[in-house]
């Protein structure tokens, strides 16, 4: 109900279910029930048609409700009070076609200071699965719109689209600043998707003590990259191949092999030289050879018929990045091989211990437990997604 109209109007609604409290500053005069271009008064109760701004804004200090020009002042309020449906507290929607068309816009005017200052904040004090501070639902079957859609102009470090941060210092194990999940059974999809159309990362990850990415399948592989891959660091795993097409069958099956592996830090060297008529011949290395390695091993293995039964050996040993090597008769085939241990500053700094205990929570558990017969509750480390305390396939 409008009051008498001497200089400002104070507003307030309320029904049986639910009550909104407002309280507008508005300029002399009235506005017809239909039209709010007059003076920029919003009109409740009846349909608003303009096209022009109407505004809202708090004055009284006082209760809840407290005016803009009090600390935590709200322009507007909207509560649902009823304990069971789906009442809204406040609803937007538009029907437009046009771009940049909102149901609800937040708007932060200025530089406030605080982690706190958004344009818009949801809150939850649910203690459930399902009690959102914010929900966005994309309602249709087809189009790619997002649900949820953040997005920065900044060109600072650091600026984001979208953030998620879990506060408290001591987390559960499966919490996450930010979760996305997508419950399609079909291939392809993502849980979450990254993309930089540059030349940055699609998709960072960053942890002080604990794994900086994780990814875990139970019936595919846990990690998938179309691409090189680089790694700065020791590459540590369980067993390595190669895959490839098939050079016999390439369209109907692979070809692996596994790696080489040596309990040290090993390179590996060959070639093939013929010793001139005097039999030597000296085998010269990369100029950064001897820079790179330590703890030489040599063999070496005559070719050919002809000298079938000739006898070769390592003559002079590696210096300045070459050897020597001599047969018995003159014009001989030899195959070489030389290995070295890795020396350089990196291998030095991160020599690989052959035999590691297991210390902590790892003790008397296994890096694969389905192959000792034991459940997946006794692996080395259980990631979200994998079954807890049951027994493999």
């Amino acid at each position: 109900m409008l009051a008498s109209p001497p200089r400002r109007l104070r507003l307030a609604l309320l029904s049986a279910c639910c009550f909104g409290l407002v309280f507008a500053s508005l300029a002399t005069g009235e506005a017809p029930a239909n039209d709010c271009a007059v003076n920029n008064v919003l009109q409740m109760g009846v349909a608003n048609m303009c096209n022009g701004s109407t505004y809202l804004e708090g004055s009284a200090p006082t209760g809840f409700w407290s005016g803009t020009s009090a600390a935590n002042g709200l322009a507007l309020f909207g509560y649902a009070s009823a304990g069971t449906g789906t009442g809204k507290g406040v609803t937007g929607q538009t029907n437009s076609t046009a771009g940049s068309t909102y149901g609800v816009m937040g708007y932060l005017s200025a530089d406030v200071p605080g982690s706190a200052s958004a344009a818009v904040f949801g809150n939850s004090n649910s203690t459930n699965t399902n009690g959102y501070g914010v929900f966005g639902q994309h309602f249709q079957s087809s189009g790619s719109a997002p649900a949820v859609f953040g997005q920065t102009n900044s060109t600072e470090d650091n600026a984001v689209g979208v953030r998620g941060v879990v506060r408290p210092i001591t987390t559960g194990s499966y919490s996450a600043a930010v979760e996305g999940l997508n419950n399609g059974s079909n291939f392809g999809g993502f849980g979450v998707f990254g993309r930089h159309a540059g030349q940055g990362i699609g998709v960072y990850g960053e942890a002080e003590n604990g794994f900086a990415v994780s990814g875990f399948s139970p019936n595919n592989w846990s990690g998938y990259f179309q691409g090189s891959v680089n790694v700065v660091g020791t590459l540590t795993k369980t067993a390595g191949a190669f895959r490839i097409d098939n050079p016999l069958d390439p369209a109907h099956s692979y070809l692996q092999h596994s790696f080489v592996e040596s309990p040290d830090m090993k390179n590996v060297y060959d070639g093939v030289v013929r010793t001139n008529t005097k039999g030597f011949a000296t085998v010269t290395l990369p100029r950064w050879f001897q820079a790179l390695n330590r703890d030489f091993r040599y063999q070496l293995t005559v070719v050919g018929r002809a000298h079938w039964d000739a006898k070769a050996a390592v003559w002079n040993e590696v210096r300045e990045n070459r050897f020597t090597i001599r047969t018995d008769q003159p014009n001989v085939k030899v195959s070489w091989q030389v290995t070295g241990i890795r020396k350089d500053p990196y291998a030095n700094a991160h020599r690989i211990q052959t035999v590691v205990p297991k210390a902590g929570s790892a003790d008397n558990k296994y890096v694969h437990p389905e192959l000792y017969g034991k459940p997946l509750s006794k692996s080395v480390v259980v990631l979200p997604g994998m079954r807890r305390g049951t027994q493999p396939k």
